[in-house]
């Protein structure tokens, strides 16, 4: 890796890493919130889908405005807008309030991702290209880590509405990406070449790709979001007890990336893929049917380990598979279905607690099938 691609990489994983923080702190405000909003489970729901819904709208509309403005500005604008509405959540005397700033946290959010991991794929050679994307991707497990150390100590001490006012700060991290990081070379090349490429004739790869998405999205955030929860009610842990449990299982999240990381470069994208969402799968199931304290560490472990690592997979391999001209809005379309697995997977938990972890293995099995319906892009020009 050159200076340059390490500097790209580093200075846009931290937004990365920011932005999982924001993402995944959500879970552990669910249950620090409960008694204070008043929050069932019906009221879980609702914040969830509201930042879910926002999440969706995010990736579309700024997915399709990365191809025009450039994926730098975008970068900008979405961070700022998902930090500004964190500390701004910290005010709400409701759940409904909550749910309703929740939504706009959730545009900026789901605006970044795509984004992100089309700017560090443009910028980065084939041969190393994907090792970097998942490289990137690995800030996310240092995100989980920020969110649950956050959740186990500030919401423990100094409360949840301060740690939200804390990570609205992130919102001047924009001027490092103003100062420090360049546009995409691949994009001002194409702008100024004038050069242009029609969706249509990728239809069929962007349908798979979006699946993908989809199902994988349907799966983490079907098991994750509910996770602490499903912890601290059916598992009867208590509160710090619950955050402990999800810091310590999310370190297994780095060497999942890291592992992926080395070998998408060395044996291809699809492989990999397939391979971690078998994994995923197994995980799923063991973590549910677990009976002992052990079991279930080790079965989350191993849950963090490969999920996280084949969503560094899909993230490597979707900008890959369409040309630079289209490349943000295909890539964001296929961001927009992850968001619509976000909206209905974990809309099974409250239906059937733990049993919906075998809905989640059952998509991450439907996924590993699809991934080997996409061309191997190992080392190809893009």
């Amino acid at each position: 890796m050159t200076r340059g691609e390490f500097k790209i990489v580093v200075l846009s994983g931290l937004g990365w890493m920011f932005d999982a923080m924001d993402v995944l702190i959500l879970s552990y405000l669910l249950v620090a919130m409960r008694e204070e909003l008043a929050l069932d489970r019906a009221a879980s729901t609702w914040i969830v889908l509201a930042n879910n819904l926002g999440m969706f709208l995010g990736a579309f509309l700024f997915g399709k405005l990365a191809d025009v403005v450039g994926r730098k500005k975008v970068f900008m604008a979405t961070m700022l807008l998902y930090s500004i509405a964190t500390a701004a959540s910290a005010a709400a005397r409701t759940w409904q309030e909550f749910a309703v700033i929740r939504f706009f946290v959730g545009v900026g959010l789901g605006g970044e991702l795509p984004v992100v991991a089309t700017y560090v794929s443009e910028n980065s050679p084939p041969e190393r290209r994907g090792r970097n994307v998942v490289l990137l991707e690995s800030f996310w497990s240092i995100g989980a880590l920020l969110a649950a150390a956050v959740s186990l100590f500030i919401f423990t001490t100094l409360g949840w509405r301060t740690a939200l006012v804390l990570m609205g700060a992130t919102a001047f991290y924009v001027f490092v990406i103003r100062s420090a990081l360049p546009e995409s070379q691949r994009w001002l090349e194409r702008t100024k070449e004038g050069a242009s490429a029609e969706l249509k004739p990728y239809a069929a790869r962007l349908a798979i790709a979006s699946a993908i998405w989809f199902l994988l999205a349907f799966g983490y955030y079907g098991a994750f979001i509910w996770l602490p929860t499903m912890l601290s009610t059916e598992r009867g842990f208590t509160q710090v007890a619950t955050y402990e449990f999800m810091f310590l299982t999310t370190i297994a999240q780095l060497p999942g990336y890291f592992s992926a990381a080395y070998l998408v470069e060395r044996v291809g994208r699809r492989p990999i893929a397939a391979a971690y969402f078998v994994a995923s799968a197994l995980s799923a199931v063991l973590l549910i049917y677990s009976t002992s304290y052990a079991q279930l560490f080790y079965a989350a472990l191993a849950l963090n380990f490969f999920n996280l690592g084949a969503w560094g997979v899909v993230y490597a391999y979707t900008p890959e598979l369409f040309p630079t001209s289209i490349r943000g809005l295909a890539t964001g379309l296929a961001g927009s279905a992850a968001r619509i697995g976000m909206i209905i997977g974990p809309t099974l938990y409250p239906l059937w607690a733990s049993v919906a972890f075998i809905g989640v293995a059952v998509a991450w099995l439907i996924a590993s099938a699809l991934v080997v319906l996409l061309p191997e892009t190992k080392g190809r020009e893009v």
